[in-house]
């Protein structure tokens, strides 16, 4: 029987952390898990609003100047991972493993998309279909929206950053920068993809009440009835939940959700048993 290795979660989620205090608390476990004081990890956060620029990072890539967003209160940061520039804020969700890759046999790229499946399985019991992998774009795509970032540092076979899941950020804030250095292609978030869906859904009734309106003298004489469509499953449901929590950056119920089922497909897809710290 295969048994799992055991996961420390510290869930920091359920507050907004300053990016610079959760970059210090991931480091000193970083550096603790590299001695063997403690075994894998996995932090979570919701950040305050920060930038952040990885090493492919470029000043160009920001629309605002840098003084203006720091004046406004927004943290710039330059951070040792891999990838461009980014944003962290509240409604989206911060995932750091801190786990020991070689030990568990993976090579950077595997992890990497270990991390993009990991977010792709969660979407997908909310209905939303996405895809990693994408040539010349690294992260987790709905159609060509991007909904996840994903940034890693591997340093001596331990990992460390890791991904952001847009759940329900004010996705305004990404109109500041070049996302991840990719300037023609939008950026989402679970929340506005539900929405999306919801509004799809509604438009499809509506053609179906009108199509049946239009043939209901034929449909009663047949006595054939004009049925409704298939059921929308969890998607539906997901959605409402979404609509329910109000506009961009609102959706509490649907960010704590998320939590829970992002930790549950990490661990299913890197053998991991979670222990709450």
């Amino acid at each position: 029987m295969h048994v799992r290795r055991p996961l420390r979660v510290l869930n920091l989620a359920q507050s907004l952390t300053r990016y610079s205090e959760g970059l210090k608390l991931q480091d000193s476990i970083a550096a603790d898990r590299k001695q063997g004081l403690v075994g894998d990890t996995l932090l979570l956060f919701q950040h305050y609003p920060v930038y952040t620029l990885g090493k492919r990072g470029r000043p160009e890539d920001f629309k605002k100047p840098r003084e203006e967003l720091e004046a406004a209160g927004v943290e710039v940061c330059v951070v040792p991972r891999g990838g461009e520039v980014t944003y962290h804020g509240p409604g989206q969700l911060v995932a750091y493993p801190i786990i020991g890759v070689r030990e568990a046999g993976l090579g950077a790229r595997a992890y990497v998309e270990s991390l993009e499946d990991s977010v792709i399985d969660c979407l997908a019991g909310y209905g939303v279909a996405a895809q990693g992998r994408v040539p010349g774009a690294t992260g987790v795509w709905v159609a060509e929206r991007k909904v996840a970032a994903i940034g890693v540092r591997i340093t001596y076979g331990v990992s460390s950053h890791g991904l952001a899941l847009n759940v329900c950020p004010d996705l305004g804030a990404f109109d500041a920068i070049v996302p991840c250095g990719i300037p023609d292609k939008e950026v989402t978030s679970l929340q506005r993809e539900l929405q999306r869906q919801l509004a799809d859904s509604r438009e499809q009734r509506r053609t179906q009440a009108a199509v049946a309106a239009r043939l209901g003298a034929a449909a009663a004489a047949s006595g054939a009835g004009a049925g409704a469509g298939a059921g929308e499953g969890g998607a539906a449901h997901a959605a409402a939940v979404a609509a329910a929590g109000g506009g961009e950056g609102g959706g509490p119920a649907l960010f704590g959700a998320v939590v829970e089922d992002l930790v549950r497909a990490f661990c299913g897809r890197l053998g991991f048993e979670p222990r709450a710290a």
